[in-house]
This record gives structure tokens, sequence and C-alpha cells, in this order.
């Protein structure tokens, strides 16, 4: 696949995302999307280990710890590589303007967790 190809809105709407179920969630690398209640994209991150990553995000040390509880339910997109991963990341970023990545927090003016 060619960055051309990943950057077309029907190749976005054509991805096949999976629920995530963390009772049994053995999978490699990819990107993940959390939704609150009203089915809106409130986070989107990456990782290698995508059950690690999901398991730490609900842990009590966390640096998402103050909007986890407002999280529904996540689903996963695999893509092994970190070159892809980070580009479908930052798409889906730009895409969903998510309010809790820091770089859509930025952008938009509104303070960091961490102010």
């Amino acid at each position: 696949m060619e960055f051309k190809d990943m950057i077309k809105k029907t190749f976005l709407k054509k991805m096949k995302w999976y629920p995530v179920d963390l009772r049994t969630l053995k999978i490699g690398g990819g990107i993940y999307r959390m939704y609150d209640k009203a089915g809106e994209v409130i986070y989107v991150g990456k990782s290698m280990d995508l059950h690690r990553r999901l398991l730490a995000h609900i842990g009590k040390d966390t640096n998402t710890r103050y909007f986890i509880d407002e999280v529904d339910y996540f689903e996963w997109y695999l893509d092994p590589s970190p070159v892809f991963q980070t580009m479908l990341e930052g798409i889906f970023i730009a895409y969903h303007m998510p309010k809790y990545n820091d770089e859509v927090k930025y952008e938009t003016g509104a303070k960091s967790h961490e102010e």
C-alpha cells in the first residue's frame, strides 16, 4: 500500500476496526480509538502491543486517568508497521479531532490536563 492511498477517505472508511475485549485480546501493534457514550471518538492512540497499552490506560497510574471514566468502548486496527501506525494515528487525530489528544487541545487553544 502506498501513502497516497492511505490518506484517501475511501480507504479510511473501508478500514476494518475491531471491538476490544481486554480479557482475550492477544494482538500485536496498531492504532486504537476510544469512544464515549455518545459514540464520539475522544482519544486516538498507537502501540506496538495494543493489549498491554489498553490495559495501561485503565490502570491506576496512567496519564489518561482524568478521562478514562468517560470511555464507553475501545476499538482497534491492526498494523504491525510503526511507520504506518504513526501516520494512521495522525490521520485519525486530524479526522476525528478527539478532545483528549494533546495535539488537538494545543491546536484549539484548550489547556492541557498537565497545566
